[in-house]
């Protein structure tokens, strides 16, 4: 797998994808977008979703927040952004899981796809951000704008995976960010 080219296809889909969701709702203040719903099983590998929020959708009850829970988001799945990358999943799943005929093969085979997905995908992220925060997706995305890994299905990994997803200078920048990684390492 060429990964350098994985990457700059999720970076394309997804800069495209947020400047036509922004341009479509120039009302709407967009703070972020994150990668979730991350599949994988012996036999293949689905895109993850591309999930989106405004500050008007964030909900506060009980001391929960929906701010960093992109289920609960108001785009919780742009189908788009997966629909534009089933073509590199499919060549993944050739790729990885295809060859693997025995139960060890495969667990070598998830784990090995895993790493290498989560590392671009990581770098994705921080490629869209960057982009973001220097007007190059969509003039009204926020200087604070981020995108990032979270995937809080995996447990424990969700800490790693926004701390791989998010440049170390640029979370400082992102205050409830920050914050929602300190609750998550204190759990």
């Amino acid at each position: 797998m060429d990964w350098g080219a994985f990457e700059k296809a999720w970076y394309d889909s997804g800069c495209r994808i947020l400047s036509d969701l922004a341009a479509a709702c120039p009302g709407e203040r967009l703070y972020g977008a994150a990668f979730h719903l991350f599949y994988m099983d012996g036999a293949k590998i689905l895109p993850p979703a591309l999930a989106a929020n405004t500050e008007a959708a964030v909900r506060e009850d009980y001391g929960y927040s929906t701010r960093f829970v992109p289920p609960e988001w108001r785009w919780d799945v742009l189908d788009a952004a997966s629909d534009a990358m089933s073509p590199w999943y499919q060549r993944l799943t050739e790729e990885y899981l295809a060859p693997a005929t025995t139960e060890p093969e495969r667990d070598a085979a998830m784990d090995a796809l895993e790493a290498a997905h989560d590392s671009a995908m990581a770098n994705a992220c921080k490629a869209m951000t960057t982009t973001a925060r220097r007007g190059g997706i969509h003039g009204s995305l926020p200087p604070g704008f981020v995108v990032v890994i979270l995937e809080g299905q995996r447990g424990d990994e969700e800490a790693g995976l926004i701390r791989k997803s998010v440049d170390p200078q640029t979370l400082p920048t992102v205050p409830e960010l920050a914050g929602y990684l300190r609750q998550l390492d204190e759990t």
